[in-house]
């Protein structure tokens, strides 16, 4: 159980790198209310994400 906690948490902290490190390379630093990417939640993240770099996407078409 604890072993699977522990993937668990890996994978987690992944996603949250792969993320913060999108936004950080297209240039997202900080929330409105002035928060550093790595003080938000994987869900925040996620959030972020989706509000910015992927409605760049249908922005474009």
């Amino acid at each position: 159980m604890i072993m699977n906690r522990n993937l668990l948490r890996e994978a987690v902290e992944q996603r949250k790198d792969e993320l913060k490190n999108e936004l950080l390379r297209r240039g997202y630093f900080k929330t409105s209310d002035k928060r550093q990417l790595y003080e938000l939640t994987l869900s925040e993240l996620e959030d972020i994400y989706k509000k910015n770099i992927e409605g760049d996407r249908y922005n474009k078409c």
